[in-house]
């Protein structure tokens, strides 16, 4: 299997190997008492890659290798893998939250139901 990142994402992911990255990572999780900041999720979050409630540290504001927004805490929100993977990364890819609202209605103005 061929990795399809492109050869900046490739090098923007070393950033996450750093001793800086690694402390921040830590920062964050104890700002966030190590529970998911996601939407309400709230699940306590676990060390480690091999369990459902695993620890991911989120940029809210995608990087794309600007270091300023890589290493800024402001920046960061702890989630579980399960809100990561799903949710966020849906989102991120559609362009707009698919969350809806108690109207019934999507809560993104970006939605394409809301134009």
């Amino acid at each position: 299997m061929t990795d399809q990142r492109s050869d900046d994402a490739v090098e923007y992911r070393r950033l996450y190997y750093t001793k800086t990255w690694k402390h921040l990572r830590k920062l964050a999780l104890t700002r966030d008492g190590y529970r998911c900041q996601h939407k309400g999720c709230n699940k306590m979050l676990a060390s480690g890659r091999r369990w459902r409630n695993s620890a991911v540290v989120h940029h809210l504001h995608p990087h794309k290798g600007d270091l300023d927004l890589f290493y800024d805490l402001d920046n960061l929100q702890s989630v579980c893998w399960p809100c990561h993977s799903g949710d966020i990364q849906s989102g991120e890819a559609l362009g707009y939250d698919t969350q809806i609202g108690d109207d019934g209605w999507p809560i993104d103005p970006k939605h394409p139901m809301v134009r």
